[in-house]
């Protein structure tokens, strides 16, 4: 009853919302879409605000992949001319996006974009265009691609803290962040496939834009950055021109037709498509949102570093997911590298609890590794970018020894105990050989249980899964190669086998239910207490986020190291 009243007076605001914009005149014609993707593309819905209503994120995925989607879809758009910003995502996102411009141009609609400047991330994006526009003064930096990583062993000699860790794999080698100054043979050899494979993906995509053979976008690639001048004789773009020109020439072509911008487009879109779900039964999808490292307790929403997806706060979003009769299926959506072994289990069980009511469909972000990959698998089917860092099926475990670290400051600490092993978690005592054994066996058994919940979910032989595992990171492609995945594709791709699988039919248009729900500001926790006198431990947590991590939890599922790609 409640929800044919909420319906009612749904129906009622937009028939009213629609009279009041006709009188403002906010209902002309358009033909060409304005569309800006730059900064951060957020995998989270929206923020917390202050009376509960949903803020919206600048750069929300999301909502940039359905506005593409209605383009390609609309009638009445002809063009859609892209400014291209400083584009900080992986590359499973750029991936996604530069098909929906390829499906745009597939649609008859022209799609150019502009750059002021353009990086290799940018311009692979930008090679899904029919015209690829440069600012004058505007430089084109590609340059190839190359991974960093660091290594902090040294830096915590010199404090004085030892980082006593177990890992379970050869290629797990988040260990080597913390215990080596250099890569060791397997890390270097995992490393360089991820990137061998990942530039591969790059200049097929460049060749297939540009229309030039893999070999010549290579050699071009390698002798790049390139000016402006130079990029258009080597035809990588097609003009010079600021971005009022390029608008006026892509104008010109479409018959001077109106533009419109991106949130003017995406407002009137939604506003069409919410009156027309509302005359017919209500059924969905729901869309969760699994972002950041995997911990115990509560998720933490932020920009990709600060994130976070808490047990318990997924498991309350999943048991709602499962138990509304109107979401007929349910897609994960998960950019995760992992993090806590338990919460990363907790999580695993209950998708698979979900899966029993109804379809769970996977879909994996920019990356999905090592935790992510754990819970990843308790759904099907399980769908990646070929870009997708993923796998990484393997274990650490151990702690941070700070005793050197107090030693310099003078701190010293008596520990009073009973039991033989209650010394295992503090950071004063070391290790002994049969707190290590104990520590390797609780290892053996989580990997163990690891590789046996992959092999269940991926319908593979253990022995499959474990020439497979070893700690190593593959790339999507690579992992569909090994049966870790199955299909390519994005977010889209993921909600269309949703609604398949939810038995609607090709062209039934189906709202999709996004979680995690905001939360109210006057709910979340806030700490009234003043200031306590800063210890040793919470000073290196804010200068060390992961020593904080080591010292929290006994067994972790977290991605050997940070890719960065250039």
């Amino acid at each position: 009853m409640l929800r044919q009243v909420v319906r009612y007076v749904a129906r009622a605001y937009w028939a009213a919302s629609e009279i009041v914009l006709r009188l403002l005149g906010r209902r002309g014609p358009y033909g060409i879409l304005k569309l800006h993707i730059e900064g951060e593309l957020s995998e989270d819905a929206v923020e917390p605000s202050i009376f509960g209503w949903p803020r919206q994120h600048r750069g929300d995925y999301f909502n940039l992949l359905a506005m593409l989607r209605w383009a390609r879809e609309d009638p009445q758009l002809q063009a859609v001319l892209v400014r291209c910003g400083d584009v900080r995502a992986g590359w499973a996102k750029l991936q996604e996006l530069h098909r929906s411009l390829v499906a745009l141009r597939a649609a008859g609609k022209h799609v150019w974009v502009y750059c002021s400047h353009a990086g290799l991330q940018e311009y692979v994006l930008a090679s899904a265009a029919e015209q690829i526009v440069l600012a004058p003064a505007g430089t084109l930096d590609i340059a190839g691609l190359s991974s960093e990583v660091t290594f902090v062993a040294g830096g915590l000699k010199k404090l004085g803290i030892q980082a006593e860790l177990i890992q379970m794999g050869k290629y797990k080698s988040a260990a080597e962040t913390f215990t080596r100054s250099d890569m060791s043979a397997a890390h270097r050899e995992m490393t360089e496939s991820v990137v061998h494979d990942l530039y591969d993906q790059v200049v097929e995509a460049i060749a297939a834009g540009r229309r030039m053979d893999t070999d010549q976008a290579r050699l071009l690639i390698d002798r790049g950055p390139f000016v402006g001048r130079e990029a258009q004789q080597e035809q990588l773009i097609d003009a010079l021109l600021y971005e009022d020109e390029a608008e006026e020439r892509l104008r010109a072509q479409c018959g001077n037709a109106a533009t419109i911008e991106s949130k003017e487009y995406f407002a009137r879109r939604r506003r069409a498509l919410r009156r027309t779900i509302l005359r017919h039964k209500r059924r969905a999808i729901g869309l969760l949102h699994l972002s950041g490292t995997v911990k115990m307790g509560e998720s933490m929403s932020g920009l990709e570093l600060a994130s976070a997806c808490g047990a318990e706060s997924v498991a309350r979003d999943l048991k709602e997911l499962r138990e509304r009769d109107d979401v007929s299926a349910i897609v994960l959506r998960i950019a995760s590298p992992g993090g806590s072994g338990l919460a990363s289990d907790l999580i695993w069980h209950e998708v698979i609890r979900t899966r029993q009511r109804k379809p769970v469909v996977v879909s994996f972000g920019d990356v999905a590794a090592s935790g992510g990959y754990y819970i990843g698998v308790a759904g099907s089917p399980v769908i990646a970018e070929a870009g997708t860092i993923t796998g990484s099926i393997g274990v650490l475990a151990g702690k941070a020894l700070l005793r050197g670290l107090y030693d310099h400051l003078g701190i010293t600490k008596e520990i009073v105990s009973r039991g033989r092993h209650a010394g295992l978690y503090s950071d004063y005592l070391p290790l002994g050989d049969e707190e290590r054994q104990r520590l390797q066996t609780e290892a053996e058994f989580f990997y163990s249980d690891f590789i046996s919940k992959v092999a269940s979910g991926r319908h593979m032989s253990e022995p499959a899964v474990a020439a497979a595992a070893q700690g190593r990171v593959w790339t999507g492609r690579q992992a569909q190669a090994l049966g870790l995945v199955d299909q390519l594709g994005g977010l889209e791709r993921a909600l269309d086998e949703a609604k398949v699988l939810a038995g609607f039919a090709a062209d039934d248009l189906v709202a999709v239910e996004r979680y995690p729900r905001p939360r109210r500001l006057w709910r979340l926790p806030v700490n009234l207490r003043p200031p306590r006198a800063q210890t040793p431990q919470a000073t290196l947590a804010r200068l060390f986020p992961w020593l904080a991590f080591l010292n929290s939890e006994r067994v972790w599922a977290v991605l050997p190291f940070r890719m960065r790609f250039f």
